[in-house]
C-alpha cells in the first residue's frame, strides 16, 4: 500500500462522463435468418433483457439461467448435447454492462440439425417459462452458483479479477460476501417467476446465421422467419 500511494498519490484529474443513448427495447418477433451460403453449420443467438446484479430479482434470474443453460448439466445441454447429439455445448449467460444487463443464448449446430435444434430450444424455453421448476433443481444450482463464486475468489488473482469486474458497477467485496446468502434465500417460486418473465420465447430476439437456402424452409415450419 505504501508503494502504491507513493506511485499514485500525485495523479489528479476527473474522468470524463460520456453521454450515451438509452438501451433500445429488444424487438422480439420473427426468427432473423442471415445468409452465409454453403455454411456447414448454423449459429444461433437469442437475446433479451436481464437484471443487474443489484436488482432484488437478480438471484432468481441467475438461478433460472443456470437451470436452463448456464452450466454443464442444465436442461438445454442435456437435451441438445446429451440426448440429441446436435451440438457440443449450448450455453446461456447473463452479461453485465454499464448501461444494463442482457440474457444471451448461443449454440452452433450442423446445417441439417438447424431446425430440429431450434425446435428443441423452443421446447425447453416454453417448458421453463410455463411449468414450475423443481426444488431439487433449485437446490442444485444454488450450490453450483455459491461454489463457483467461492472458487473464483479463492486466489489473489481470482479475487482481483472478480473485484475488477464489479468495480465498474460500484460494487465490491461486500457484494461478493453477501451474494451467497441472497442465493440461499431465493425461493422456488421466485425462480419460476423469473423463468416465466425472461425465458418465454416471445421475450427473446432470435437470430441464426447459416445457409439460408438449406435452413429457411424447415425453420419456417416452426414459426415466422425473416431473411
Amino acid at each position: 500500500m505504501d508503494a502504491a500511494r507513493a506511485a499514485l498519490d500525485g495523479w489528479t484529474g476527473t474522468a470524463p462522463k460520456p453521454r450515451v443513448p438509452a438501451l433500445p427495447t429488444p424487438p422480439g418477433g420473427a426468427l432473423q435468418i442471415v445468409d452465409r451460403r454453403d455454411s456447414v453449420q448454423s449459429s444461433f443467438r437469442l437475446g433479451g433483457p436481464a437484471l443487474t446484479r443489484t436488482d432484488p430479482g437478480f438471484p432468481a434470474l441467475q438461478l433460472a439461467n443456470l437451470i436452463f443453460g448456464g452450466y454443464f448439466t442444465s436442461r438445454w445441454t442435456e437435451n441438445l448435447r446429451e440426448d440429441k447429439g446436435y451440438t457440443y455445448g449450448p450455453h446461456s449467460r447473463i452479461d453485465h454492462h454499464v448501461l444494463g444487463s442482457a440474457l444471451t443464448l448461443s449454440v452452433e449446430v450442423a446445417t441439417k440439425d438447424t431446425a430440429p435444434a431450434h425446435l428443441e430450444t423452443l421446447y425447453e424455453l416454453g417448458r421453463l417459462a410455463t411449468l414450475p421448476v423443481s426444488e431439487k433443481e433449485v437446490d442444485s444450482v444454488k450450490q453450483y452458483a455459491i461454489g463457483s463464486l467461492a472458487l473464483s475468489t479463492a486466489t489473489q488473482a481470482g479475487l482481483a479479477s472478480t473485484l475488477s469486474a464489479l468495480s465498474a458497477f460500484d460494487l465490491g467485496l461486500e457484494w461478493v460476501l453477501g451474494h451467497p446468502a441472497r442465493l440461499l434465500a431465493t425461493s422456488v417460486d421466485e425462480v419460476s417467476a423469473a423463468a416465466a418473465r425472461f425465458f418465454a420465447p416471445s421475450a427473446l430476439t432470435p437470430v441464426v446465421v447459416g445457409d439460408a437456402e438449406a435452413i429457411a424452409g424447415p425453420l419456417a415450419a416452426l414459426g415466422p422467419v425473416e431473411r
